[in-house]
């Protein structure tokens, strides 16, 4: 996952585009920004916990619930507080792998728009440890976009890898971005179908009101 960075001081959210998910329910959790009244992290994780173990079909105890409320509550809390995005979901396949965290920006569009979006998908990541490798992806309501898989090094010299996507709609005036990362390389490349498909469930709409990003 992105984390904010200064070098990108120009992003603004959509003036006029908006960005739904359509995905599978048992593999993706939504991980809204703020809550509705009477809902706060806490019950919101445990709710959503409590719902993933009981359609998974798996023999659980009211201790497995409490741990994945409580990773749930941490990738909230981490999320929104450091990545650049609008919206963030939850991969959550099975419980042999650590829950994903997906971000998506959704910018005003800006800029020439293959630039731009390579930009979005960090394919000409400097940092990069080894070469980003682009591809192009098409789909039903985005149209053709890049996907981008890279590797960083932390600190540490451990590896994480990043996949991210970028989209324009021009009907909209809005880029579409998405990344996500993890330090567990083979993972990673064991979902990227799923998180491909969970791509191609993404529509751009018409939506005037749309929020301001949650973290400045």
């Amino acid at each position: 996952m992105r984390p904010r960075s200064t070098a990108e001081p120009d992003l603004v959210a959509s003036e006029k585009g908006w960005l739904q998910v359509t995905c599978d329910p048992r593999y993706w959790i939504p991980c809204p920004v703020t809550f509705p009244p009477g809902v706060d992290r806490d019950s919101w994780a445990t709710g959503m916990s409590q719902a993933w173990w009981e359609q998974s079909g798996l023999e659980y105890k009211e201790s497995s619930v409490e741990q994945l409320a409580a990773m749930l509550s941490r990738i909230h809390e981490r999320g929104y507080a450091t990545i650049r995005c609008h919206q963030i979901w939850i991969y959550l396949r099975d419980l042999a792998v650590i829950p994903m965290t997906v971000g998506i920006g959704i910018w005003k569009r800006q800029g020439e728009r293959r630039a731009q979006l390579r930009e979005l998908a960090g394919a000409d990541d400097k940092t990069s440890a080894r070469k980003p490798q682009v591809t192009e992806i098409t789909t039903e309501s985005l149209g053709t976009g890049l996907r981008v898989m890279r590797y960083r090094k932390r600190d540490s010299g451990a590896l994480f890898g990043v996949l991210g996507y970028a989209f324009r709609s021009d009907e909209f005036g809005t880029d579409v971005q998405v990344a996500v990362a993890s330090s567990d390389l083979s993972s990673l490349m064991t979902v990227n179908e799923d998180i491909d498909q969970f791509v191609h469930g993404m529509t751009v709409y018409d939506n005037p009101s749309s929020p301001q990003l949650a973290q400045a």
